[in-house]
């Protein structure tokens, strides 16, 4: 009975379930069944929207396609009617010069023959005149053309003369203001350093045992060492050092050398320095020998084979100053300054910048030789038979030696003139710069009728003042050429001097106060 009641009492519990699950599978169902008709409703509402905003867009686009094609095919119009007028507008002007060619052909031939029967006239009447008029002339008609042609020859040459003296006139007038330019701009394009250095040749000391030491018993090492070298070395007590001084550089850097390694000796003895003498000496060409094959290298010259003699005599320049001026320096701006201008006239570079950079050669054996430097320079440059005559005229014509002959050393001369007169260039003693002031304006003072001179500008210009009484104006330019000349030939100078002469003449008058 008890399990009849839980029967009963599953299937009504299965019943009351199945029945609430389908009540909620029921309300359920509805609710999605709504949310999907919504979501349908709205998608078909979207959908008709969509679809009405392409159909516009659509019609709007066929208008606007519509309306560019009537206007393409205006403009089609227009274009053709364009185009048929040009086309009837050309055949007509064909057709027009055509008939023009027609005529002047005609014309033309007409014309030839006119020409062919004057100059059938002309030679008739020559067959019949020259004969005559040479008969008459009593010459002949060879003779008379020759005067004829004489005489149109003169015409024309002295036409050319003129044409040329114009020219002449107008280069004269233009050619300062272009050199100016070409100065200045070759001037401004230079960026390196001044070429003046001083270097200290002090060696120090630290020990009064290593002065002993190269001084030697009486001083006989000093003295040998002065003797063999030609310097001479003072032992400086303040400094605590040793100062070599002498006016070869070469020989004070040979000096110089043999006393630092006599320095690093225990024992020093006239043997000991003299071999040190002469390996300060090789070693001295082996580095003077380096120095030639840099510059040959930075001048770009290693194709022409320099022999070591040549370098040695290049590697110089470095010991060789003048006015405080490093000689080596100075041939590089004198020949970059050439090779800049050579440039500039369109003048043949390798000559500029031969000429310009081996210009002070001669200076590198010049305090041993004695002759002027140029000369020196024309010699040595001939000796190794590596340059051509153009190179060589250029390099040693600079002090006008000779006649300049070549245009690249006409800039060689202006280029060292250029790096001479640079600001800083050159350095002198106070003393060798008063007396060379001194000097010029005594120049100046002794000739009649000078009141005073003043010499400005650092001694490059001489302003002369003289009596308007005792000399008139015809005699100014005579006075300032006799003084340039014997400034000259008596005065050592770097660059050049300007001769200023003045003659003032001055009135007075007194405006007096009326009562």
């Amino acid at each position: 009975m008890l399990d009849y009641t839980n029967l009963i009492f599953s299937g009504i519990t299965f019943l009351i379930g199945l029945t609430t699950g389908l009540v909620f599978f029921k309300t359920n169902f509805t609710q999605k069944l709504k949310k999907a008709e919504k979501k349908a409703q709205l998608i078909l509402s979207e959908t008709e929207q969509t679809c009405l905003h392409l159909i516009n867009q659509s019609k709007e686009k066929k208008s606007k396609y519509e309306q560019l094609i009537s206007e393409y095919e205006i403009r089609y119009q227009q274009f053709s009617q364009r185009l048929k007028y040009s086309i009837d507008f050309l055949e007509q002007k064909t057709e027009e010069r055509e008939n023009q060619q027609k005529q002047l052909q005609e014309h033309l031939t007409s014309e030839e023959l006119v020409i062919n029967t004057l100059q059938s006239q002309i030679e008739s009447i020559k067959a019949e005149t020259l004969p005559r008029l040479a008969t008459r002339l009593s010459t002949s008609i060879e003779d008379i053309k020759q005067e004829i042609l004489r005489e149109l020859e003169n015409d024309c040459q002295y036409i050319n003369n003129i044409k040329l003296k114009k020219q002449e006139e107008y280069l004269k007038e233009e050619s300062v203001q272009l050199a100016k330019n070409y100065l200045i701009e070759a001037i401004q394009r230079y960026a390196a350093s001044t070429s003046v250095k001083k270097p200290s040749f002090l060696i120090p000391i630290s020990r009064d045992e290593t002065r002993l030491k190269l001084m030697g018993k009486n001083l006989e090492i000093l003295n040998f060492i002065e003797e063999a070298t030609g310097c001479d070395i003072l032992f400086e007590n303040n400094k605590k050092g040793i100062t070599v001084s002498h006016f070869q550089l070469v020989q004070r850097h040979i000096a110089r050398e043999t006393l630092i390694k006599l320095m690093k000796d225990r024992v020093v003895n006239l043997d000991k320095v003299k071999a040190r003498l002469l390996e300060a000496s090789n070693e001295t060409r082996m580095l003077l020998i380096a120095i030639g094959d840099k510059v040959i290298s930075k001048l770009d010259l290693v194709h022409r084979k320099f022999p070591n003699d040549f370098k040695e005599i290049l590697g110089r320049l470095k010991y060789r100053t003048s006015y405080g001026q490093n000689i080596l320096k100075h041939c590089f701006e004198v020949g970059y300054f050439t090779l800049i201008l050579g440039n500039e006239l369109s003048l043949n570079e390798e000559i500029c910048k031969i000429g310009g950079f081996f210009h002070d050669l001669g200076k590198a054996i010049d305090q041993e030789d004695g002759r002027p430097h140029d000369v020196l320079t024309k010699e040595i440059m001939e000796k190794f038979a590596i340059f051509s005559w153009e190179e060589i005229h250029a390099a040693w014509t600079h002090h006008d030696a000779m006649p300049i002959e070549t245009p690249e050393a006409l800039l060689v001369k202006a280029a060292d003139a250029i790096s001479a007169g640079r600001p800083g260039a050159r350095q002198e003693t106070i003393e060798k710069y008063l007396a060379r002031i001194s000097a010029i304006e005594e120049i100046a003072k002794s000739y009649q009728g000078v009141t005073k001179s003043y010499a400005i500008s650092g001694g490059h210009e001489l302003r002369v003042i003289v009596n308007h009484k005792d000399l008139n104006d015809e005699n100014l330019p005579e006075l300032a050429n006799t003084i340039a000349g014997e400034i000259e030939s008596n005065v050592a100078y770097p660059g050049q001097i300007k001769v200023n002469v003045i003659r003032k003449i001055q009135y007075y008058r007194t405006a007096k106060e009326k009562k």
